[in-house]
Order: structure tokens, then sequence, then C-alpha cells
């Protein structure tokens, strides 16, 4: 990799290596960012540690003591993780736009190139956003993880994302068939699941019926249950299983729309 100076980002060779892994391949090249976007990278790990600052000061009014150190705790994790924590490919655009049809002639399946394209892509800044956030919170709030969680958060965040990549599909290719307003449905889409897998309004501030209820729907195993394994006092093997269901419910719906997608594109040249 070649550095340039201070630069925030990494930039990936423009000559893949003879026998190196296309997917590691594909994670190099899309992690670098061209000089001419690094402001709008910049404004975007920004807007993020302000909307960190911002709910912490609203949630550490919510509660005190022991409630208060949840809800900081819980939000600093859940903007560090922003990144994370509602996966967005590339697939819808290239369905919108024919460029799939490109990408199938690749040597790489396609579900490995989008994923590891959106890791590239978020990966670099997560770390500065997720470091940042971090070190404002431990220097203006109380707060702490339980460390002896960390392999269970970070097989329950995996889960998570997986869950998050196969919803992306699934949407991806069902509202591709909605021409002109992919815009509008991307639009609600991304503030349905803000809201709904809890990392802008914590599920432990509403009532404990309605906990119950959103914590088997399937966005909050992409952001709540993670963050809950690692900020929370109590633990149960529950949120591991409800975050299975959604995998293996996810994949029995992703698996033959993705087979019926690529068919029907294959059939229509494009």
């Amino acid at each position: 990799m070649l550095y340039d100076g201070f630069c925030l980002y990494w930039r990936a060779d423009s000559k893949v290596a003879e026998g190196e892994p296309k997917v590691w391949s594909t994670l190099r090249l899309s992690a670098y960012v061209p000089r001419s976007e690094w402001f709008a990278q910049a404004m975007s790990i920004f807007v993020r540690i302000i909307t960190f600052l911002a709910l912490a000061g609203v949630w550490a009014q919510a509660d005190t003591g022991d409630g208060r150190a949840y809800l900081v705790s819980y939000m600093a994790i859940a903007q560090a993780l922003g990144f994370l924590l509602q996966p967005t490919t590339a697939m819808g655009d290239d369905l919108a736009n024919g460029t799939v049809a490109t990408r199938m002639l690749w040597p790489m399946s396609l579900v490995k190139y989008y994923v590891s394209q959106w890791l590239g892509h978020v990966i670099v800044p997560s770390l500065i956003s997720g470091c940042l956030i971090l070190m404002a919170w431990h220097i203006a709030w109380s707060g702490s993880v339980q460390m002896g969680r960390i392999p269970v958060f970070l097989v329950s965040l995996l889960l998570g994302v997986i869950i998050g990549i196969e919803f992306d599909f699934i949407f991806s290719m069902l509202i591709v068939r909605v021409e002109n307003e992919t815009w509008f449905a991307n639009a609600i889409r991304w503030s349905l699941v803000a809201i709904f897998n809890g990392s802008v309004i914590p599920f432990v501030i509403l009532p404990e019926s309605w906990q119950g209820v959103l914590r088997w729907q399937p966005f909050a195993s992409m952001a709540n249950i993670p963050i809950d394994l690692l900020v929370s006092s109590g633990f149960s093997l529950s949120s591991l299983a409800i975050q299975l269901i959604w995998v293996v419910v996810f994949t029995l719906v992703c698996v033959p729309l993705y087979r019926a997608t690529w068919k029907r594109i294959t059939v229509l040249g494009g």
C-alpha cells in the first residue's frame, strides 16, 4: 500500500498483485479515496462525531446513575460502529443502471464483490470515527463496556452485519422494479432502519412491552442486540438465537430471489 503524507486513508495500488485473492484486491481498491473525495469523507466522519455528541448529550439528561452511564455507553458504541450497523452495498445502483451486467462478466462471485467493496468503503472511516468517538466518550462521560463479553459481542456483530447485508440484497432486488422511485424508497429505508435498529433511540428508554416487541424485529439484530450485549449487565442466549433466526429467514428469502433476479437479467440481456 502507498501512503501519501498524513493522508487519512490508505491508497490501494491500482495494479493487483499476481495471485492475490480477488476479495482482498477488491477491498483494497475500494478503500482508496481520491483527493477529490477527501473533503466529503472528512465531513461524513465529522457529522458522525457531532451526531454522537448531540445524542449522548440528550440521552445523558434522560436518566441518572447507572441508567445514564448505560445510555451514554450505548450511544458511544452505536455511533462508533455506525458505518457497520446499516450495510448498504452498490447492488441497488448497479441493478438500476444496468452496470450489474458488466459485473457478471468478472471472474468473481457478485456476492463476494459487493460485500468486499462495501467493506473497503467503510472499514477505514469506521476506524477513524470510531477511535475519535470512543476518545470523546472517555474524556467527557463515564461508562464502560463488559470486557469479558467482547468475544460474544463480535459474534453478535458479525451476525448483525450478515443480516444487514442480506436485507440490503433483498431490498435492492425488490426495489429496482420500482422505476424512478428508488431514491425515495432508499430514503425511507435508511430512516426506518436507523430508528428501528436502535442506533438512534435506545430501546431501554421505551416501555418494557415495546422493548419485547421491537427486540424481535430484524432491524434490532443489526444494532440493538450486539450493542446491548456489550454494555448491559445481563446476558441471554435468546439474543443470539433471535439473530440466528433472522439469518436463516433472510437466507431463505434472499437465495431464491437472487437466482430469479439473475435469471431475469440473463434472459433480458441486462
